[in-house]
């Protein structure tokens, strides 16, 4: 645990190296949280990005107040990515996460315009922000970013606060450092007040049960660099601004960390797939990748489907374009005399294909049928616009996967029946699906 600490801590002293070219070597990424139409709503913008090629992004914004119907809309800009948005509530706070990905850069000009966040009530703009960033090599970095209000500082939602980590000095040439810290521990620091230059050390103390799970310290919208010295405790020199360090606890997990380096913790499939992973239903796609933006074929679902039935003894599969030799051959078969899948009519079930989203509903809808669930369950559709694009063949399955919570939109007012589902996708539906459908008794 202590190495994962460390090396944690690692990645945000080096973030200024993996996050920018040269160009930008000064800077962290800021994100630019301005106040959009109505009150409530703000408009989401990464700067300062450098010329990386960035596949997915996964934004964590803590909130002071409660906003349970939080929404997130993509920008015109990006919107042939896919998007989703969670809502947290504890303790007075609302953790909002937003996470981005597609099949192609979203990093055109160093900014990108993310879109607009509803949260449906007046907001405090926070100090900072928790970024990670996939890119195109599946090389993922996380660090805490500053986020600026409409007024071009960090403050209130509606550009009236001010920030944190102000300049200001005392008489004697002093700046302050204050601490802040959730639950589960404690956070304290050798001196509330220094000179710059001065060695400033962090002590750390988790409580029975807990572990550290993030430690920053940050001055003027920057990140110091933070050196671990062992034993819970950790060193920066003081600059010449006042400094926040800031730290949160998470119970100690007392399951194996996956092994993906493509799947990093705190990332929002990283439960989904432990979960697949340590059930069988998923398997790697080489000895430490999982490669969770690789899109989801018909034959990897069905075989999937397969081994969460118990892989049961079956005859061949009578589609022309599936061989006894291909892993999921005996899924196949198994899939298409049991009615879960049916093939295209020509003879072929096309295995290889990128299985679609209404394809996706329409085979969970017959496992479970099979399963003996409760199939009943339709949602309204009619508040998405391209509604008229669900083959009509599928137009229930959909109905009752979006019902279910499986199959959202991809915005508030698309559906994308024909679009395709990513490993990581198929995984938190595969997880939904165990949990709350097959075992929600």
């Amino acid at each position: 645990m202590k190495n994962r600490i460390f090396s944690m801590l690692t990645v945000l002293s080096l973030t200024l190296a993996l996050f920018c070219p040269a160009a930008y070597a000064a800077t962290l990424p800021i994100l630019l949280m301005e106040q959009g139409g109505g009150t409530g709503n703000a408009q989401l913008t990464l700067q300062d990005l450098g010329d990386q090629q960035i596949s997915s992004i996964q934004l964590e914004l803590n909130l002071s107040g409660s906003f349970p119907k939080a929404d997130f809309q993509l920008s015109q800009s990006i919107s042939e990515q896919y998007s989703y948005c969670r809502s947290e509530q504890s303790g007075g706070q609302t953790t909002v996460t937003i996470y981005i990905d597609g099949p192609q850069s979203m990093n055109r000009t160093g900014t990108i315009s993310l879109g607009s966040l509803s949260l449906g009530g007046s907001y405090t703009t926070p100090n900072s922000a928790r970024l990670t960033i996939l890119d195109r090599s599946l090389v993922s970095t996380t660090a805490n970013i500053a986020v600026r209000g409409s007024d071009g500082s960090s403050g209130s939602g509606t550009g009236s606060g001010s920030g944190t980590g102000s300049s200001s000095s005392d008489s004697d040439g002093s700046y302050t450092v204050r601490t802040s810290s959730g639950t589960g521990g404690t956070i304290s620091v050798s001196s509330s007040r220094a000179k710059p230059g001065a060695a400033i050390t962090i002590t750390v103390q988790p409580d029975s049960g807990f572990v550290l799970s993030e430690l920053s310290a940050e001055a003027s919208n920057r990140q110091l660099q933070l050196s671990s010295q062992g034993n819970g405790k950790y060193t920066f020199s003081m600059p010449a601004a006042n400094v926040a360090v800031k730290g949160s606890f998470a119970p100690e997990s007392t399951s194996t960390p996956l092994h993906f380096v493509d799947v990093p913790e705190g990332i929002w499939f990283y439960d989904a797939v432990a979960y697949a992973y340590e059930n069988g239903l998923m398997s790697g796609t080489g000895a430490d990748t999982f490669s969770p933006n690789l899109s989801t074929s018909r034959g990897m679902i069905v075989a999937i489907l397969y081994r969460l039935a118990g892989s049961p003894q079956v005859g061949s599969a009578s589609f022309t374009d599936v061989a006894d030799s291909q892993y999921y051959a005996k899924a196949v078969a198994w899939a298409s005399s049991n009615g879960v899948v049916s093939g295209y009519g020509d003879g072929r079930f096309g295995p290889d294909d990128s299985i679609t989203r209404e394809q996706l509903a329409l085979i969970f809808r017959s496992f479970a049928r099979l399963n003996g669930a409760d199939v009943s369950a339709q949602a309204d559709l009619s508040g998405f616009a391209d509604v008229g694009r669900v083959s009509a063949y599928a137009l229930e399955a959909v109905s009752w996967a979006h019902a279910q919570g499986l199959i959202n939109g991809v915005s508030s007012s698309e559906l994308a029946p024909g679009g395709t589902a990513t490993r990581s996708q198929a995984a938190v539906i595969l997880k939904s699906f165990c949990q709350n459908i097959l075992h929600s008794d």
